[in-house]
């Protein structure tokens, strides 16, 4: 004995699967139907069916005029129906964003950090003279500050610094080597921060002397009062 069993692998493939095989079948049937009146009221209530399919569809804004694009699509060819008033199935033209620029960093000298390496740009575009020279002072602070907090400032080298400003301004910003670089304050916020949190201090569970003092002191006082008695 054969079975004549329809597997959804061997059938065709749903378009869009939350309305079912049914309903997709049903559109695809609608334009044989010969009558423009039965055929309209046919669409009509495969529309209402398609709801009942999906009644979350409500609380989108315009759902009939999406329910119709849908029965549309799932037909898989244009159906010989009047669309009621008010609905298009013109497709909304999407806007097409430009893709943002990717910053163009290299690979060199990552630890210092991109704004370390964007304010060394800016200042090699500076023209010669005092601010040049102060922004150049500047870059170096906080190159400084960058190693410092980059594996817990073992890797601190003025000399270094110095090199690479040089290597990333592109040989045009030169820190003398009579220039002292500052060493960065405690409250400089880390370029490099590690996450980790500080031990919460445990409270003093000693007992109050003071209560102790006060719960002291009204016991002699009882004991006086009972000698005067």
């Amino acid at each position: 004995m054969e079975w004549d069993i329809a597997y959804n692998t061997t059938q065709d493939e749903l378009i869009i699967s939350e309305y079912g095989r049914t309903v997709q079948v049903l559109l695809r049937k609608a334009n044989a139907i010969e009558d423009d009146a039965e055929r309209q009221a046919y669409v009509e209530r495969v529309i209402k069916l398609m709801l009942q399919m999906e009644p979350g569809i409500k609380t989108q804004e315009n759902y009939q005029e999406r329910l119709w694009k849908h029965a549309f699509i799932i037909a898989g060819e244009p159906l010989n129906v009047t669309v009621p008033e008010g609905i298009s199935l013109e497709e909304e033209k999407e806007e097409q964003i430009e893709a943002l620029p990717y910053p163009e960093l290299g690979n060199r000298m990552k630890h210092y950090g991109q704004n370390v390496q964007m304010l060394i740009k800016k200042a090699a575009e500076l023209e010669e003279g005092p601010e040049r020279d102060h922004a150049t002072y500047i870059a170096a602070y906080y190159m400084k500050i960058a190693l410092t907090s980059w594996a817990s400032g073992q890797f601190v080298n003025e000399e270094m610094i110095r090199k690479d400003l040089y290597e990333l301004s592109g040989k045009k910003l030169v820190l003398g080597p009579e220039v002292k670089i500052a060493v960065p304050g405690p409250n400089q916020p880390e370029q490099h921060p590690t996450g980790r949190k500080k031990k919460k201090k445990k409270k003093n569970n000693r007992p109050n002397n003071q209560n102790n003092q006060g719960g002291g002191n009204r016991s002699k006082n009882r004991r006086n009062k009972n000698r005067r008695r």
